[in-house]
């Protein structure tokens, strides 16, 4: 997301740099408003707080979008401790993009996500590596890894609803939303569809590759006859989504698969 500095300006950080000299960490970033340019700034001066008529702020603070409203009962440390999980540059698919994603949706929907719900949201693909089979149930233990001072009811039910999208079936109600969430990006636009299609190949490509020797136009098909097969499993179900909220998504979702069966 990005940073607000405390004048108004966004800014979006490009990286972190070491000067040579004398080996000091400065920031890398960008205005959101003109990207032509990149800006440097000692990490320490980034940081600081900064006299204001209005009292003591963060020089830049991240401009923290309202749809995590609904996670205001968490520290927000922690939120963007939880958000770090998602930054593994192998990440393609399963990164920061898609969990914020997820609660834009649903503040776009009006629909409010109740803390239990929040949180598994949050930690859904907390954890994740491509192929392994423990994904879902070491992002679950991590809810109670992090999460202090919420009721052990509510992170329980979190940690539930957490395991529900590793077949995308619902064992409690409260998972129903969260599992549409997780699947609307079926229901893009036929670009975006092939997009997240892509970015799928790219999350997985290395392993696949690794586990059928295969390169090139050889290992996409591969890697399509199983997204096929994966998806289709799912149209196979009387609905792929499961609340009102998300209704409208069922025939663009369907309409997605159908396409990539037929390779179009």
């Amino acid at each position: 997301m990005p940073y607000r500095h405390y004048k108004g300006g966004a800014y979006a950080i490009v990286g972190l740099g070491v000067i040579e000299s004398d080996l000091s960490q400065v920031v890398v970033y960008e205005s959101m408003r003109d990207r032509s340019r990149l800006w440097v700034r000692p990490l320490d001066v980034f940081a600081e707080n900064v006299p204001t008529p209005q009292g003591t702020q963060p020089r830049f603070a991240p401009d923290w979008p309202a749809s995590l409203g609904c996670l205001d009962f968490l520290p927000r440390a922690t939120v963007l401790q939880v958000l770090g999980c998602y930054d593994a540059p192998y990440r393609h698919y399963h990164d920061r993009r898609h969990v914020l994603e997820m609660f834009e949706a649903a503040q776009a929907r009006g629909v409010a996500l109740t803390p239990a719900q929040a949180l598994a949201v949050l930690f859904h693909d907390a954890v994740y590596v491509p192929g392994c089979e423990h994904n879902e149930a070491a992002s679950a233990v991590l809810i109670e890894t992090m999460i202090v001072g919420v009721d052990a009811a509510v992170t329980s039910l979190a940690a539930r609803i957490v395991m529900d999208t590793r077949g995308h079936r619902a064992s409690v109600p409260e998972s129903e939303l969260v599992l549409d969430l997780d699947l609307c990006r079926l229901a893009a636009s036929p670009a975006d569809f092939d997009a997240w299609t892509a970015a799928v190949f790219e999350e997985n490509r290395a392993l696949l590759a690794n586990r059928t020797g295969l390169d090139g136009d050889a290992l996409f098909a591969a890697f399509m006859q199983r997204r096929i097969a994966f998806l289709q499993g799912l149209a196979q179900r009387a609905q792929l989504f499961l609340t009102p909220a998300f209704a409208d998504c069922e025939a663009l979702a369907r309409a997605n698969i159908a396409r990539m069966a037929a390779g179009g």
